[in-house]
């Protein structure tokens, strides 16, 4: 799997192959990462880097994550979901129609069926990614047209999850 991840203020591209057993092989620019890891809690990780112990922590924000490091913070961004957003915002005012998730995940389940009406905010399907869960919500209150995927399966950035029709507001 290819990436762009804006890091702080640096865009990088990052090719992820990963296993069943919390095994991950990266190749951010340059360097390669053999990388094995253990989640603490919900925002905490043990990783083995090339062979040397690291403790990260996570915590979501809004437009990507911040990643604490050794001490040293670092914000983490897909670069092509900024880019997504920014295309979004500047067209014709029309607000994305579909869910997709932030990272590689695996569906955990579907809170919504076809034909559903949502809420702004509702939570319609839960995904989970290095064993931390994600919910992802409807962008605006609508109605459920199609659900592209099942419990289990494995999900990327820009997948279609959920197509969701805008409410037409009066």
């Amino acid at each position: 799997m290819e990436y762009r991840l804006k890091i702080n203020e640096e865009t990088l591209p990052v090719e992820v192959e990963s296993n069943e057993e919390e095994e991950i092989k990266a190749v951010i620019g340059e360097n390669q990462f053999d990388v094995s890891y253990t989640t603490v809690n919900d925002h905490q990780l043990h990783l083995v880097v090339n062979g040397q112990g690291i403790n990260a922590y996570v915590s979501d924000q809004d437009d990507g994550k911040i990643i604490v490091i050794k001490g040293k913070s670092y914000f983490v961004q897909d670069a092509d979901l900024l880019e997504q957003m920014k295309t979004r915002k500047k067209g014709s005012g029309a607000d994305p129609t579909e869910v997709t998730p932030p990272m590689p995940a695996v569906v955990i389940s579907v809170a919504v069926s076809e034909g559903d009406t949502v809420e702004k905010g509702q939570a319609v399907v839960i995904v989970s990614a290095m064993k931390m869960e994600t919910t992802l919500v409807a962008p605006f209150n609508g109605t459920v047209q199609k659900i592209n995927i099942t419990e289990g399966d494995k999900v990327m950035p820009g997948d279609i999850l959920v197509d969701i029709e805008k409410e037409e507001t009066a």
